[in-house]
């Protein structure tokens, strides 16, 4: 069992090592939120249309587009949620390291094409990379998993000190004797009063970041995914089939009334289907779960997933991600999980003030010392700086560029501290005894 002071130790130490990629992660969550919102706002000439009395086949509008960008680069078709809404076509295309997620925007009245754009310039994508993969492209996932873990494990510790803090103290007293008590007493309150909601939040992250390792173990296949016993023709075949997008949306829509279909996706790998996926109003499992696979020949459906049907395995697996997100019950909700959010940046800012100033007497006698407020304003303006040069190089360059940056930067930076460390240790071992 361990002692109360262990029990410390592991929430200070824990805390003041992840503290900054908990708040980065906070921040980055709150906006990332609104992605959609954003976006939409930014491009309202992209995303919305006006709306007529009936719409023009797609099917014709994708067959010409496959002409221009390459019936093997498609890969989705978005469908609009709202009259006001446009189709968004997707073509992915990769080429050694160039990389291309071409978006086609189309008006669903006239056919006519609103305008392209590569998803990977997009604020939006930029603002989901950054707080999912810290635009790491090799580890960063697992980075902000181990962050979600470390969040579990500082929310955990920091509830079993605070019950002895407590025994001396009312809950919500402020005290204000100086600034580290003030600081403490609003550390004690605020974690306590988002406990639950910072449980939720680092074991749904943590889960996402590490589920490349996890799922294999605890899962197996990801659930609901078809596959036929067979290939039932080459790669170059089934990109070059042609699919009737209108008729399949038709046969959706007749077959399972419920589902709200918001993407198709053909197969590209010779499965000879075609993926309606979209979600039930009023559940809260991850968006675009629940599907329908059709043939993509004589849309005859092969296979139904109805994630409300499902095992309890299966719905846990697929509630981590709206859990974590709150995308499942509208602008409210996601105010209230922006609120709820940007309290973990608090905890990790108050505990960052706490150490210092806890530290502040021997760290005077440094040389290089620096005071409270100029070391905060460094640190916030530095990584402000370094968000904002990786958004211009996004917008330049695209995802390749400030990825390869993020990448080289971070463990030449790692292997920098080790070494020096390292030096350090031989110099004290070695040399200094003497």
């Amino acid at each position: 069992m361990l002692g109360q002071k262990k029990i410390w130790a592991i929430h200070n130490w824990v805390g003041l090592y992840a503290g900054v990629v908990i708040a980065v992660l906070s921040i980055t969550g709150v906006v990332a939120l609104f992605k959609v919102e954003i976006d939409q706002s930014l491009n309202p000439h992209l995303f919305k249309v006006q709306p007529q009395e009936q719409k023009v086949p797609i099917t014709p509008v994708i067959d010409s587009l496959k002409q221009v960008y390459g019936a093997q680069y498609f890969t989705s078709l978005a469908l609009p949620k709202t009259p006001k809404d446009s189709y968004l076509a997707t073509f992915f295309v990769r080429k050694g390291l160039s990389m291309h997620k071409w978006q086609v925007f189309i008006n669903p009245y006239t056919g006519k094409v609103l305008g392209t754009r590569d998803n990977y310039k997009t604020t939006g994508f930029f603002i989901r990379n950054i707080h999912v993969r810290l635009f790491e492209g090799l580890f960063g996932r697992q980075i902000v998993g181990l962050a979600g873990i470390a969040l579990l494990i500082s929310t955990i510790t920091g509830f079993l000190i605070y019950g002895n803090f407590m025994k001396k103290q009312l809950f919500g007293v402020i005290r204000t004797k100086n600034l580290r008590i003030k600081m403490a007493d609003y550390h004690k309150l605020i974690g306590i009063a988002t406990l639950l909601f910072n449980l939720m939040i680092a074991i749904t992250g943590a889960w996402l970041g590490l589920q490349k390792y996890l799922q294999p173990a605890l899962v197996g296949a990801r659930p609901g995914v078809y596959k036929p016993a067979k290939k039932l023709l080459s790669k170059q075949k089934d990109v070059q089939l042609k699919v009737d997008y209108d008729l399949a949306y038709q046969r959706a829509r007749q077959a399972f009334p419920e589902l709200k279909a918001a993407y198709m996706f053909p197969s590209r790998n010779g499965d000879r289907t075609l993926d309606i996926r979209g979600s039930v109003p009023r559940t809260a499992f991850e968006r675009n779960t629940i599907k329908l696979v059709f043939d993509k020949i004589n849309l005859k459906e092969l296979h139904r997933y109805d994630v409300r049907r499902a095992s309890t395995g299966d719905k846990l697996f697929y509630i981590q991600e709206s859990l974590h997100f709150g995308d499942y019950g509208g602008i409210l909700l996601k105010l209230v999980y922006a609120f709820f959010g940007i309290t973990s940046g608090f905890l990790a800012l108050t505990g960052f003030i706490i150490y210092l100033k806890r530290t502040e007497k021997p760290r005077q006698k440094r040389p290089k010392f620096i005071e409270l407020k100029p070391l905060l304003l460094r640190w916030t303006y530095g990584i402000l700086a370094v968000i904002a040069l990786l958004f211009v190089l996004h917008i330049l360059f695209g995802l390749v560029v400030p990825t390869i940056l993020t990448i080289a930067v971070l463990y030449l930076s790692i292997l920098f501290l080790l070494f020096k460390a390292l030096f350090m240790f031989i110099k004290k071992r070695f040399f200094l005894q003497q």
